[in-house]
Parts: structure tokens; sequence; C-alpha cells
């Protein structure tokens, strides 16, 4: 469970706030597409049709650069295949000299959509095929290298000098490359908003076993939105492991990222004479749990 919330919620650590690149990103993405959808000022814009072809352009380069797109969709895949989560979900995954090379420029799109494509292929689902619907190395280098021009109808680029390695598309096709990539972050963004709506909607507040030996149990924290954002475990012993996403910092207590990058979390002090319902608790004693966000205390309720 812990490998599932922390892939959809890409935990990274403790942070504070204005660290998030991801919520920039969909702010940027809003910006671009309001200013699409409105008429720019002619005085500025004189030709508005080529104005508008470059936003999207603009658009199109950004929103295939989101990291975090890629890794939650890595991490979600890893976690039903039991690998794992991990804040770098493609690392493993690269060859040595890969690996040696990830560290000085990072990956590219097109290597973490490979990565994506294995791991769907591992797990039955083509959610890398999704990928080629409208990312196009053709269209994504150029934009991101202003290297490209536009004319009345084609999308032209000069690779270095000369006329060696030129190309062009028809606008017509990148068209359709902007409109399916926006089609699809669109519906990754519903999607995950859904996933958080539906998991505090049906899970907040409430206290879930998590851990059958040291009888932790875990609550879903959901912030003034109705959105999940974060979790608690409450273990016996009165301690708590929590993470909490916030607008003002990213909180987490009792849980770090180990060597191997797993989420693991801390039990506190275990009993010296332990009894039989948990490591954590003394014999003859009861167990205590620190309350609920509504002030209720829970309970480990017999036959979890």
């Amino acid at each position: 469970m812990v490998d599932f919330l922390a892939s959809l919620l890409r935990i990274v650590g403790m942070e504070d706030g204005g660290w998030d690149p991801y919520l920039e990103s969909r702010k940027v993405l809003e910006d671009l597409n309001s200013l699409l959808k409105i008429r720019l000022p002619a005085q500025r814009f004189p030709d508005q049709e080529a104005a508008r072809w470059r936003l999207g352009l603009l658009f199109y380069s950004h929103i295939v650069e989101i990291d975090s797109v890629y890794e939650v969709l890595a991490n979600l895949l890893r976690y039903h295949l039991g690998v794992g989560y991990s804040p770098n979900p493609f690392y493993k995954y690269l060859s040595p000299k890969q690996q040696a090379a990830y560290a000085k420029r990072g990956l590219y799109p097109t290597e973490k959509i490979k990565i994506i494509k294995k791991l769907d292929q591992d797990f039955g689902l083509p959610i890398g095929e999704l990928f080629e619907e409208f990312f196009q190395t053709k269209l994504r280098n150029p934009v991101a290298h202003s290297n490209y021009i536009l004319t009345d109808k084609e999308f032209r680029c000069r690779k270095g000098t000369g006329a060696v390695g030129t190309y062009k598309l028809q606008l017509a096709e990148v068209d359709d490359a902007i409109t399916k990539a926006k089609a699809f972050y669109s519906a990754f963004f519903g999607i995950e908003h859904a996933s958080r709506t539906g998991l505090a909607k049906a899970y907040g507040g409430r206290a879930i076993p998590y851990d059958l030996h040291y009888k932790g149990l875990m609550e879903m924290l959901v912030d003034g939105d109705g959105l999940l954002c974060g979790f608690k475990v409450h273990w016996p012993n009165s301690s708590e492991s929590v993470y909490r996403q916030g607008a003002d910092k990213c909180e987490m207590t009792n849980m770090m990222l180990g060597k191997d990058l797993k989420v693991e979390l801390f039990v506190g002090l275990y009993a010296r004479t332990p009894g039989d319902f948990s490591p954590l608790v003394e014999r003859e004693s009861e167990p205590i749990y620190t309350p609920l966000a509504d002030g209720s205390v829970p309970i480990w309720r017999q036959g979890y």
C-alpha cells in the first residue's frame, strides 16, 4: 500500500513549499491553454494564426517534458510488478553506460518511454503505446532547441547548417500531435484527480489495517479540497509515521527513503517485554494509538 501511495503522491522526501515542479508545469499549461483560447491583441500579434501555432508548439514542447507524468506511470507499473516505488523509477533499468550518462544529462523522454514500454510488456497493459499517438522526436527536438521554421502550410527543421538532414512536417500533422498530446495529458490529470478524490472519499479518516505483525493502522489524509494528500500510520505504542503534502511544505516524520530509495517507516520504541499483540506493546498492557483526524481513537479489531 505504501508503494502505491508513494507512486501516486510522488514522494521524494521532506520539503519546503514551492519545490514541486509538477504543480508549476500544470500552471504553465493552464496559462498557455488560456492564451490559445482567447483572441490576442491585433496590435501586438499581427499574425494571429502564426502566433497560435507558436503557442501550440510551446504547449507541446512543455507537455512532453513533464518528468512527473513519466515517473508516476513507471512507478505504478513497478508497483503492480512487485518491484516497488523509487523517486527515480528508471535508473534500475539503465545499463552501466546509461547510468553514467544519466548523472550528467538525465534521461530524454524517448528513453523514459522505452522503459515504460518494457514495464508494460511485463505487466500486460500497453500503456507505452499511447505515447506513439503524439510523441514525435521530429517535432519535440526542433521546438526544444529553437531550430524550426513555420510557413503557411509546413513545419520545417534545419538539422545543423546547409540542407543536409532538413525535413518538414505538414501543419495538419503537427496539429494532430498537439491535439492528441493535450488529450492524453488532460486524461492523465483527470484520472490522477479522480484517484485522489476517490481514495479520500472511500478511506479518508478511517483506520485501515496496515501491518499485521506490528499492528499498524493506516489513515488516509485529506486536504481542504477533498484530495488525498498523504497518509499516517498509527503504531500501537503511540508513535506515528506521517507523510503529508501541503501548500507550505511536505511533511515526512518517522519515515525515510532508504539506501535503495524505498520508503521505510519507523515504528518507534520496541517493548522491553513484548506480549503477543505486538513487539511494540508491553506484555499485559493495552495498545495506545494516536487519534485520527476527526479526534476519534482507532482500535485494532480482531479479524483484521
